[in-house]
């Protein structure tokens, strides 16, 4: 109600001043209207990061899911994949070693992450949770922002910015592993204007880990950010971002044809002496402008990281009948860094008296990389997964004696370009129809050139201001790397989705509702030419699909109860592979979290919670030959926020299920999964100044 009379007032203020404009202009002073809330909504209201065109997330076309601070901050959940699993449809499969955070979206693995909307070709794996205030999933095929993508759908992380008022946040968090973290969040003005403020966010950790490995996770991250309004229009932001890592390293576990965990999930296949070491550097800067009927963005960043895993024994091999698994002694590193500009411009304009929002971008992308790769093949070192009697040191591989397998590659280097035009026409207040088109090219050092037309459709009608119907048609692509009977590059992989639904509001507009059924179909999938003897050269004609339903809520039901739900149902199929289902993704995924304020136990400032993730059996290998059992996972929360303070405890994995994630590969030879966090108690307690 305070808010209604605030804009109100602030109407009769605006249509008064009308006149006094029509006959002079008269500067006044700026009056700043402040309500201090205190929300904890799961329903979030800000605008949609993702989004170059600055459309607000209900006049969008597209199913697109929002995780706030408050259900990050309650929920606890200790990997940016657990979040982003959240959504429906969406499954968390592995991170390649400890390289990448591997999402597969409605059916396609693939899925970029980007940060801020920007994306790196050579990112770290699971990015600092602290570091980000929401998180943003947007379904379906779409190339046309932010160039190659999954036809899945693709994932926004959006960091914590620069803020006027002053902030001071200490937090402590502690698991039984054991680990402690001890986390600082502080910013702020640095002048009496306003003008120039800061943030700074930092995170230190050390995690013994719930695995048998002699190497501990030690990690320091640092986050400074500086924004400068040069004036009323102009605001100038400058980011740097740090990150020092040491973990052990991660080759998963394995399954036999059953499909069943051979050994202890706590047991390493590789060496417990093993490390893998990284360095993550970025810095950058944003320039925004900000007129009455046009805005623009400006990003850039440079990033620069470094991957050592050193001496390693690497398992490719597993032989159900010994229950062993067949390592080679290996060494890897990895530099790379790259530089990412992106520029945005948004105008508000009628044409033939209807609104038109049009948005014009491009951007542009030089990633650098040197591998040193080298494996010695000649001698395997086999060890029993189930009862593993380890080498008392790791051998290099140039002390073995035997001709080593060089894969290394010199520095080398992929430009990516994109441009693209898209306008929202309001054909009536109620009805939004946007189109765009985009135009993309890839271009290795010493490669061949792809490059992709991909257009993009939607259309959207309020039936009511709660209630709206959507419709969406896209496009992505993927650049093939393969090489045809002629030695040419092969086309692009292209995605097609189609997709209908609607979006309502529920409880007071408090509360958020998405659901829709959809169909993607992929093309241009690499399978090898039938033609061709030597078995390595590809013909572009493979196809893939999918189709499905998925429903997504999230909000405020009562003033004590926040909830996330959402349900998915995917079919698959690979016409590669005689229709098979695509490898890692499951039927039915369904995820629910809850926490529930005890006001009526006259305990306002306490809360319960939990949730459950449920996901379905799915196949480890291309053949569907190996079938991953279901696995329900639940958690528990008990949290207390009164003034300053915050504490919570948390039960990950309550009932300490063993699960598989997603499988390494999709062959049968190598059956390398990656398993689930197993049962972990974490307490954390934070003061904000």
């Amino acid at each position: 109600m305070k808010n209604k009379n605030i804009s109100i007032k602030l109407c009769v203020i605006l249509l008064a001043s009308t006149t006094i404009f029509a006959q002079e202009t008269t500067k006044i002073d700026t009056i700043t209207i402040t309500e201090k809330q205190s929300s904890t909504t799961y329903k979030n209201d800000d605008k949609v990061n993702l989004n170059r065109t600055k459309i607000s997330q209900e006049d969008t076309a597209k199913s697109i899911q929002i995780f706030n601070q408050n259900f990050i901050d309650d929920a606890k959940l200790q990997n940016i994949d657990d979040i982003i699993e959240m959504s429906s449809n969406t499954v968390y499969t592995g991170d390649t070693d400890g390289k990448s955070t591997n999402i597969t979206i409605r059916g396609f693995s693939g899925t970029p992450i980007l940060f801020d909307g920007i994306k790196y070709t050579n990112q770290i794996a699971h990015p600092e949770i602290f570091n980000f205030e929401l998180v943003e999933i947007q379904k379906g095929a779409d190339s046309l922002q932010y160039g190659q993508s999954s036809p899945g759908g693709l994932v926004n992380l959006v960091k914590k910015k620069p803020i006027k008022t002053s902030l001071t946040s200490i937090e402590f968090e502690a698991t039984d592993n054991p680990s402690y973290s001890p986390k600082l969040d502080i910013g702020g003005s640095l002048t009496n204007d306003n003008s120039l403020y800061f943030r700074m966010l930092s995170v230190f950790k050390y995690d013994k880990g719930w695995t048998n490995s002699n190497t501990n996770t030690n990690k320091l991250f640092v986050a400074p950010s500086l924004a400068y309004d040069i004036n009323d229009n102009h605001t100038l932001t400058f980011i740097a971002e740090y990150t020092d890592e040491t973990t052990p390293t991660n080759f998963g576990s394995n399954v036999n044809s059953n499909g069943k965990l051979v050994a202890p999930i706590k047991n390493v296949t590789g060496h417990p002496d093993e490390k893998f070491e990284t360095t993550q550097k970025i810095v950058g800067l944003d320039f925004d402008s900000i007129y009455n009927i046009w805005n623009s963005n400006f990003k850039y960043r440079y990033f620069d990281n470094k991957r050592d895993y050193g001496n390693v024994y690497l398992p490719l091999m597993y032989f159900e009948n010994t229950n062993t698994v067949r390592r080679f002694a290996a060494e890897q590193k990895t530099d790379s860094s790259e530089h990412a500009l992106q520029y945005s411009l948004n105008t508000e304009f009628n044409l033939f008296g209807k609104k038109n929002n049009l948005s014009i971008g491009a951007d542009y992308n030089k990633s650098y990389s040197k591998t040193i790769s080298r494996v010695v093949q000649a001698r395997p070192f086999d060890i029993s997964i189930a009862n593993p009697i380890y080498e008392s040191n790791i051998i290099s591989v140039n002390d073995l004696g035997f001709p080593i397998r060089d894969m290394s590659s010199s520095k080398t280097y992929v430009e990516n370009y994109g441009i693209f035009l898209q306008d929202n026409i309001y054909v009536t207040d109620d009805l939004i129809f946007s189109a765009g088109v985009r135009y993309s090219e890839v271009k290795p050092q010493n490669g061949q050139k792809s490059d992709a037309t991909t257009p993009s459709f939607g259309l959207i009608y309020h039936l009511t201001p709660q209630t709206a119907l959507f419709t969406n048609y896209s496009k992505s692509f993927t650049p093939n790397s393969r090489l045809d009977l002629n030695g040419k590059v092969l086309n692009p992989e292209e995605g097609k989705s189609y997709e209908i639904g609607f979006k309502q509001k529920l409880f007071n507009d408090n509360f958020d509702l998405t659901t829709s059924i959809f169909k993607i179909e992929k093309e241009n999938v690499a399978e090898l030419d039938p033609n061709d003897i030597t078995r390595t050269r590809y013909k572009a004609s493979g196809e893939q699909e999918s189709k499905g339903f998925e429903i997504d809520l999230s909000g405020e039901v009562t003033e004590d109860l926040q909830v996330i739900a959402s349900y998915g149902y995917t079919d698959t199929k690979n016409k590669v592979v005689n229709d098979n289902d695509l490898r890692n993704v499951p039927n039915h995924t369904a995820n629910l979290f809850l926490t529930y304020k005890l006001t009526d136990l006259n305990l306002p400032n306490f809360y319960v919670g939990g949730g459950t993730r449920y996901i379905g059996t799915k196949y480890a290998d291309d053949a569907n030959s190996i079938n991953l059992d279901k696995a329900i996972i639940y958690n528990a929360t008990i949290g207390y926020k009164k003034g300053n303070w915050k504490a919570n405890l948390s039960v990950q994995n309550l009932t300490d299920k063993k699960y598989v994630d997603g499988s390494a590969s999709g062959t049968t030879s190598d059956t390398r999964v990656y398993v689930g966090t197993p049962r972990t108690f974490l307490a954390s307690i934070s003061y904000k100044f």
